[in-house]
């Protein structure tokens, strides 16, 4: 009678070890899960908050509306990366170009304190609205013709 209870005792322990064991890896592994995707969000977060532009000047012309952007962050952005509206509509393909280098380096990228040119569609005689999105920062501006 002493073994059947010892081997008893001894199975449940084994059982129960088993079933832990089990549930601490998954449990692990969906830690590492969450963990990974906090640190991504963390990183998406600090490259927003970086991350800010400004409408300075709004040129409604006959032929485009020019739209002048400053990047005033502190990260180098894509300009092929912005996004612009006017009047809510979406500018498809506006045509980009970087027109105040900061360094001498003639390249592809929107360094802090730069300034693009996004031309848009011309607009009519009134009230409008220029939005402009980059890496999740928007600004507005208004503007009359």
């Amino acid at each position: 009678m002493g073994f059947s209870v010892t081997a008893t005792h001894l199975i449940l322990f084994v059982a129960s070890v088993a079933i832990a064991t089990g549930i601490a890896s998954v449990a692990s592994g969906n830690v590492d899960v969450i963990s990974s995707g906090i640190k991504e969000k963390t990183k998406v977060t600090a490259q927003k908050m970086r991350t800010d532009v400004k409408i300075i000047h709004v040129y409604p012309g006959d032929e485009n509306t020019s739209i002048y952007v400053l990047n005033t962050g502190s990260t180098v952005l894509n300009p092929n990366s912005t996004v612009a509206f006017v009047d809510g509509a979406l500018i498809p393909d506006p045509y980009i170009e970087i027109v105040n280098r900061s360094t001498n380096i003639d390249n592809d990228f929107w360094d802090p304190k730069e300034v693009i040119l996004v031309n848009a569609t011309p607009v009519g005689i009134g009230k409008h609205t220029a939005k402009v999105a980059v890496g999740g920062v928007i600004d507005e501006a208004l503007f009359d013709k």
